[in-house]
Parts: C-alpha cells; structure tokens; sequence
C-alpha cells in the first residue's frame, strides 16, 4: 500500500466514524432557552398556515420528488452517545413546518428503547416546532428551536415488540409572543418556515450502569431568595426527595448524566398534587440555568414538600441520572 493509500483509507474511515454525543451541549442549551422564554410567553389566537410537507422517508415506500434536497439536513445512521450507549437509526422523515398536514412514520421495534433525533434548517427565532406521538401516547412537544445540530429526545412508544405508528404534525396550533426586555413589548414573532429532519434510533445501553459526575453546588442566593437546604441522590435508585419548610419557597433541579434532561419533577405539598412538575436543569458552565418553581404554603405551620422523580420514555437503569434540589425561601 502506498502513502496515498493509506492516507485515502484513513480519510475515509475517519469521516464514517460519528462523533461520540453530537449535540449534548446544544441540546441542554436550547432546553434552557425555552425554558427562560416560556416564563414569559402569552398565549394567543389561532393562526392558518400552509406549507408543503417533504415525503415520509420510509425503507420500501414511493415517494415523490424532494422539494427539500438542497437544504435537508442529515442524520447519521449510526452514533454513539458519552456513556457509551449505541444508536442505530431503524426509521425517517423529512417534513416542513409550519405545515397543514400530518405525517406517518412506521417505526419497528425490537423491545430496545427508542429515541426522536432532529436536526433542522431555517430561522431560529420564528420556527415552528413539531409534535410528534405514537399512536394512543400523548404528543411530544419537547422538540426546541430549529437548529443545524443535532437534538436528540426520548420518545414514548409502546412496550414489547413489532412496529408503532408515530404521528408527526406540523401544524401551528396557536400564536403567542414573547417578551425580550424586562417592562417591554410583548413581540410577536414572524413564522420562519423551517426543513426538519427527523430520525428514530434504537438503542443498546452500556452493560454496566454509567455513572456521570456529582452536580455543581447550587447558588447561595437567587434574587431576593437564600438557599435553605438542599438534597440529592441518583435516579432511579433514590426517586423521591421530601422536605419540611415552611413561607414561601423556591425550588431549583439541577441533573447531570446523559438523560438528565428527561427527569422529570411532581411537587406535592402536605400530600395534596398542585399539579405542579417540570424539567431537570444541566449546569456545566455559564450562568446558572434560573427557571425557579415558586410555591406558596400554608401560613403558621411548617408543610411537607415532597418531589418524586420520573423518566416517561427512552430511560434504562444503566443511564442514570444524577440531581440535586434546593430549596430557597427569603
């Protein structure tokens, strides 16, 4: 073999190989983002849109003509996430949003959990993000702001083995707008149309439980509010974290892990549900991801406040989950 050879076979080899989490870092990011605007987003009225929607990319299915070829972003076959579990893409679609019509995607499944992973092409402020539902599972709205990397979400499907019909709807349901500046407008944005790409991987986890790093310490104070008391443990060893505290409190849920993102948390006070849950927090750098649950408890008598821990789809013991919660009280 000659030198050129060689350096022809390691060109080659080297760019199958993905990278090993493709876009953990812009994917917490992004979560964060909408977490922040949504706290002061107003919903509003209905809107009419109609865009066309790309073919369903399925093994074996006539399609028509691509429209989208040229900006369609892609989605490797294979890739393997930091802790070291694999994914192998079983299932396809292309679709464009804001969009009228529904798409179906078949996806079979093996019995291995399956995730939703989406890259997309188009303005980042003013996308429409689609939903996406096995059928009889509640539709998923975690998708976040259209972006060229790649996001990668667990995906609710039914148990056992065969094939699930995933239901993918671009359609916008509502108009809202957004609040930039503290005491300013409330803007509405413009629709971008947007090109996504999505995928659905199976996964194998690692043989062994992996787990990740302790969580950074949470700010003494936020605001006008001081940190009381804080706790953690590993998901889903320890599943629930229960305090007593009295006034009006603050509660903050910083995870790490590589489906830290996907803890969920439900807040009960004195055993009774306020209906109250949200999303755990990733930290690694930067300002502290502030999105603060606020909770108002009964005067003249110290409440118990208990928070238990979930994961709806794409988890496995061998990924766990680390956290902390703090409780922050003036």
């Amino acid at each position: 073999m000659t030198v050129q050879d060689l350096r022809k076979v390691l060109r080659e080899r080297g760019a199958a190989a993905p990278p090993p989490n493709p876009a953990r870092r812009t994917q917490v990011e992004a979560r964060i983002r909408r977490r922040r605007l949504r706290r002061t987003a107003v919903a509003g009225g209905a809107i009419a849109a109609a865009v066309v929607l790309a073919a369903t990319l399925l093994p074996g299915t006539a399609q028509p003509p691509d429209q989208t070829a040229a900006t369609k972003p892609t989605l490797p076959g294979t890739f393997v996430a930091a802790d070291g579990t694999e994914y192998r893409k079983v299932a396809a679609t292309t679709v464009v949003t804001p969009g009228k019509k529904k798409v179906t995607v078949t996806v079979p499944l093996t019995g291995n959990p399956i995730d939703l992973a989406a890259s997309c092409t188009g303005a980042v402020r003013g996308s429409i993000t689609p939903s996406v539902a096995a059928a009889g599972l509640p539709a998923q709205h975690d998708l976040v702001a259209c972006s060229k990397e790649m996001q990668v979400l667990g995906l609710q499907v039914p148990k056992g083995t065969g094939k699930a019909e995933v239901v993918i709807d671009p359609v916008v349901a509502g108009k809202g707008c957004v609040q930039t500046k503290k005491n300013g407008p409330c803007d509405q944005p413009k629709i971008e149309r947007s090109v996504w790409s999505l995928a659905f991987y199976e996964w194998i986890p690692p043989a062994r439980p992996v787990i990740p790093e302790e969580p950074r310490a949470l700010p003494g104070r936020l605001g006008e509010m001081k940190l009381r008391k804080t706790e953690s443990g590993t998901w889903p060893e320890q599943d629930t974290v229960t305090f007593r505290t009295s006034g009006a409190i603050g509660l903050e849920k910083i995870c790490t892990g590589d489906l830290a993102s996907r803890l969920r948390f439900s807040v009960s006070v004195n055993g009774k549900d306020p209906g109250v849950n949200g999303s755990c927090a990733v930290w690694k750098q930067g300002d502290f991801p502030w999105a603060m649950g606020l909770h108002t408890l009964p005067k003249g008598k110290t409440s118990t406040v208990t928070l238990k821990l979930h994961m709806d789809g794409g988890s496995h013991p061998n990924r766990p989950v680390r956290w902390s919660v703090g409780v922050y009280g003036k």
